[in-house]
């Protein structure tokens, strides 16, 4: 992006800050400002985020190299965390309060103008204090002060700040502008090549029979009847002789994995990443969109032997069984909000760099205005990822897992001033803090499942990070 021309765009921000902080004294209360201009879009999102890791901030990216689109959202105007069974309703009420005494200010060439909420979701609604998330809280969204949208060849610039009736206007325009001159200085090389000699870790956890184990137990259970299907994880924590390049690990994800959602969110402990095939709902005024997906296969070493693996995916009745029980799950979540849904009878598959999956697209029309996080609380967590029944399945988690999934297989998504917006579920992801990595990885198991095989699907499952950080 070009510096000068994008922070000379700013000079009008003065104005409506002024404004923000008449409206925050007659209301008695703080008062979001956002000012949106056009801008050049960058070339690589990621640099800018790298750039502010650097600097110490909170940073959040989400993108999606097919479609074009990438978020790239750096600092915190406004934030809020919330836990519990209600934490979805709690943070979409707390958006809400937020955005109804805002000041939103945009440039009529701007395309998405005002601020954006970005959201994770925890995959339980409590975490653990002493556990490795600890630091992340079950639901946390945040409002950056700085924000990049770019979608195709266009991109626009929001900053936003939260004033007070006491605030100086001059300073808290000089501080925006400040942060915007910081961000557009001219890009650091991108280091393309691992260090030489790096050497690398990998340990399983829990270890491979014992998970294989807990995989068997369930099984008899499921042909006992005790539930129908439950979804296992596992992690592999790889250690390093040096700390790990997450906007590295991030760009090769967004190569391999195009058509997948990629997210980073960088905190002051850590970050988290990864590259998701499964969208959890998009919402588009009153279009939903969703789409199950379970039911896994690699892929052939040449188009023969893919289209092979795929009609045995296809004809498998173990995994569409599996897909069933996801597809039902959501049709049943959807269908008392909307006039018309539509669920196919029959799958597609959805290939991937290194595995294919059962997928079946779901779109409806709501029969009234519903907040996307109320539907993300509707819908999370699938029986893609917890099992099914959904109360059953997380009771029999507890018992039998024995792992603190933080933010893995939770939801991750954004939402813009008119409340649209999208959410995935955060799979193929690892938690990084320096040198160590923790990945994380699950098989649905059912009646007809085998643990040999739904070990060997957490491997496929395993790849795409591995990859990307161990430079294979």
């Amino acid at each position: 992006m070009e510096n000068s021309a994008t922070v000379e765009s700013l000079r009008h921000i003065r104005e409506p800050i002024a404004r923000a902080v008449r409206r925050a004294r007659e209301l008695g209360r703080p008062v979001l400002v956002s000012h949106s201009v056009p801008t050049t879009p960058p070339e690589e999102a990621s640099a800018l985020v790298e750039r502010a890791r650097v600097a110490g901030a909170e940073t959040i990216l989400w993108e999606r190299p097919a479609d074009g689109l990438a978020i790239a959202g750096i600092g915190v105007a406004w934030a809020a965390t919330a836990h519990g069974p209600t934490r979805f309703r709690d943070l979409a009420a707390a958006c809400e309060a937020i955005r109804a005494d805002a000041l939103i200010d945009a440039d009529p060439a701007a395309a998405d103008a005002g601020p954006f909420f970005l959201s994770a979701f925890a995959f339980a609604s409590e975490v653990d204090p002493e556990g490795p998330w600890r630091e992340f809280p079950p639901g946390r969204t945040i409002l950056p002060r700085v924000l990049v949208v770019r979608r195709d060849h266009g991109a626009t610039l929001t900053v936003s700040a939260l004033v007070e009736p006491c605030s100086d206007v001059e300073v808290v325009q000089r501080r925006l502008v400040r942060e915007v001159a910081s961000l557009l200085e001219p890009a650091p090389p991108v280091r393309s090549d691992a260090v030489a000699g790096t050497r690398y870790e990998a340990v399983p956890v829990p270890s491979l029979a014992r998970w294989k184990g807990t995989v068997t137990s369930a099984i008899a259970a499921i042909a006992g009847g005790e539930f129908e299907k439950l979804v296992l994880a596992r992690t592999c924590t790889v250690r390093s002789d040096r700390d790990f390049d997450c906007a590295r690990i991030y760009r090769r994800l967004c190569r391999a994995y195009p058509s997948c959602a990629a997210f980073w969110i960088g905190t002051p402990s850590g970050s988290f990443l990864g590259a998701t095939p499964e969208l959890l709902v998009r919402l588009a005024g009153r279009t939903v969109s969703t789409a199950a997906t379970a039911g896994s296969a690699e892929r052939g070493t040449c188009p023969v032997s893919d289209r092979v693996l795929a009609r045995t995916l296809v004809e498998s009745a173990k995994d569409r069984h599996e897909h069933a029980i996801v597809v039902n799950a959501i049709a049943s979540a959807l269908r008392p909000l909307c006039d018309h849904l539509d669920v196919p009878p029959l799958p597609q598959v959805l290939p991937l760099l290194n595995v294919q999956h059962l997928t079946t697209p779901i779109t409806g029309q709501l029969s009234r205005p519903a907040p996307l996080l109320d539907l993300v609380g509707r819908l999370h967590p699938t029986p893609a990822v917890a099992g099914h029944p959904r109360e059953t399945a997380l009771a029999e988690l507890r018992a039998r897992e024995g792992l603190d999934r933080g933010w893995y297989a939770g939801a991750i998504g954004w939402m813009d001033a008119r409340g649209d917006g999208e959410f995935v579920v955060a799979i193929r992801s690892a938690l990084i803090r320096g040198c160590e990595a923790s990945l994380y990885a699950g098989a649905g198991i059912v009646a007809e499942s085998d643990p040999d095989a739904e070990l060997d699907e957490t491997r496929l499952k395993f790849q795409p990070l591995l990859s990307a950080l161990m430079e294979l």
